[in-house]
C-alpha cells in the first residue's frame, strides 16, 4: 500500500515547515514535489529537508506554460533536458513522475469544447527518446536498487485498451515506457463539477470506479489512481472536494478495484483547506 500526495500549489519553501513535514510523517504520505525551471537552484534543500524526515519525496518536473508545461510530443525535448539539470540539482530524490498531458492550451482548448489539433507528428521519436531517458534516470537514483520513476496520466489513456493509438492522438507516449507505476487521473470533482449538470456526486463516483477498473485492465500491476480535487490546478478554477467524506469514498472504491498505490490532488489545498491531518488520514482509508 502507497499513499501519496501531488504538490503544486504550495510555496516550495513551505514545504520545510514542521507541522507539514509532521502531518505527512504521521499519516505515512510520500511527497510528490512539482517544480518549475526557476526553482532549480532551492530544490536540493528542500529534498534534503523532507529526507532528512524519513519521508520519500518523488520530483515532478514541469516547464513553463509556454513551453507545454507536461511532457509530450511537443515538449520532449526540453522537457528531458530540464528533467536532466532537475536530478543533477537533487540527485537524491527518491522518484521522478512524468506528467504526460498534452500542452496547457491545448487542454484548455478542450476544455472549452473547442477541438484542437494532435500532436502525434514525431510521436515514434518522442517514445524512443523518453524511453532512453527512463532507463537513464532510474539508474542514476541514490538507491541501491535504483530511482523510482511513475507517470501521471489522463484518464482517456485508460480507455484505450490495446495498441498506443490514443496516446498517438493526444501525443503521449506511456506504455512503452519501462516505468514502475501509471497514476491515471481520477478526480471525481472534475467528473462532476465539468460535467455541466450532467453527472452527480454518485455519477462521479461510479466514473471513478469505472477509471479504477479500465486502469487495472490497461496496466495491470502497474496501475495506480490519482484522486481529487482539493484546491486549483493549472486552470485555476477546477472544483474540488466539499468534504473529506468524499474523499474517503474515493479511496474505497479505489480500493474495491483493486488499486492499492493511490496518490492525492493537492497539498497546498489541503493546508489552505485547514485540517491536513483529516485529509491524509482519508488518504489512508
Amino acid at each position: 500500500m502507497r499513499r501519496r500526495i501531488w504538490s503544486e500549489t504550495l510555496p516550495l519553501a513551505e514545504h520545510g515547515e514542521p507541522a507539514v513535514l509532521r502531518a505527512l510523517a504521521a499519516a505515512g504520505v510520500e511527497l510528490l514535489l512539482a517544480v518549475r525551471p526557476w526553482q532549480l537552484a532551492e530544490i536540493a534543500a528542500i529534498v534534503e529537508r523532507v529526507r532528512g524526515e524519513g519521508l520519500v519525496v518523488g520530483l515532478w518536473p514541469m516547464l513553463a506554460d509556454a513551453d507545454g508545461r507536461w511532457a509530450s510530443v511537443h515538449s520532449i525535448a526540453a522537457f528531458i533536458a530540464f528533467t536532466d539539470a532537475l536530478l543533477g540539482a537533487a540527485p537524491a530524490c527518491d522518484e521522478l513522475v512524468i506528467d504526460l498531458e498534452p500542452p496547457l492550451e491545448v487542454l484548455a482548448r478542450w476544455k472549452a469544447l473547442r477541438p484542437a489539433g494532435s500532436w502525434s507528428r514525431g510521436y515514434g521519436a518522442a517514445r524512443a527518446a523518453l524511453s532512453a531517458a527512463v532507463v537513464r534516470w532510474r539508474s542514476t537514483g541514490a538507491s541501491a536498487v535504483g530511482r523510482r520513476v511513475t507517470t501521471a496520466v489522463l484518464p482517456l489513456l485508460a480507455l484505450e485498451a490495446r495498441g498506443e493509438w490514443l496516446q498517438r492522438a493526444l501525443g503521449t507516449p506511456a506504455t512503452a515506457l519501462p516505468v514502475d507505476a501509471h497514476n491515471v487521473m481520477a478526480y471525481s470533482s472534475l467528473y462532476e463539477g465539468w460535467s455541466h449538470g450532467l453527472v452527480g456526486r454518485r455519477g462521479a463516483e461510479r466514473l471513478v470506479a469505472l477509471t479504477a477498473r479500465l486502469a487495472r485492465l490497461r496496466f495491470g500491476a502497474r496501475a495506480a489512481i490519482s484522486l481529487g480535487c482539493i484546491g486549483r490546478g493549472a486552470f485555476g478554477d477546477e472544483p474540488g472536494y466539499r468534504a473529506i467524506g468524499e474523499l474517503e469514498r474515493d479511496v474505497a472504491i479505489a480500493r474495491a478495484s483493486g488499486i492499492e498505490e493511490i496518490a492525492l490532488f493537492d497539498l497546498g489545498g489541503a493546508v489552505r483547506r485547514g485540517d491536513l491531518a483529516g485529509w491524509l488520514g482519508a488518504l489512508r482509508g
